[in-house]
């Protein structure tokens, strides 16, 4: 069997998601592809088009928002770089915080491909009620990560 496969050796190099959560070049691609992609998003919804174009427009941009949006939020989470990097926030989650903001990424992310799917099964309310349950749950893991922080920083403001 060819090794690209083999179940066993593609789980063996898969990268472990704690190392890909603590990497902080997240950072950067986080905020620089969630600032672009919401903005082509927002400009695309913004743009007049009529006839055939107008719901292909914001399909696309729907769908780049909603990139955009968690991805954004994977870059928030990242590890903080050097405080002289133009990417500091000041904000450090802890592991446990970023994995609740990474699945509730990854969650809002997979909801357009839900809709995408579904719709065209025939199961237009079933498939919008659990697009909506995941966008819901999503965004509130992903509040759940940043309201944790803000209210340990607020506890303990000289660690933070």
């Amino acid at each position: 069997m060819d090794r690209f496969m083999d179940v066993g050796h593609v789980a063996e190099t898969l990268p472990d998601l704690s190392e890909a959560l603590e990497d902080p070049r997240l950072r950067r691609f986080g905020l620089v592809g969630g600032v672009a992609l919401v903005a082509i998003g927002a400009l695309l919804s913004l743009a007049p088009t009529t006839g055939q174009w107008a719901f292909w427009s914001s399909a696309v941009a729907a769908t780049l928002v909603f990139i955009g949006v968690p991805l954004l939020c994977l870059g928030l989470a990242a590890p903080d770089p050097e405080p002289g990097s133009l990417f500091h926030l000041g904000i450090d989650l802890t592991t446990t915080q970023r994995r609740a903001v990474a699945l509730g990424s990854l969650c809002i992310t997979v909801t357009p491909i839900v809709i995408a799917v579904g719709t065209p099964l025939g199961l237009p309310t079933l498939v919008l009620a659990i697009a909506a349950t995941m966008s819901v749950v999503g965004s509130v893991l992903i509040l759940t990560g940043f309201v944790a922080w803000t209210s340990a920083a607020i506890a303990e403001p000289s660690r933070h």
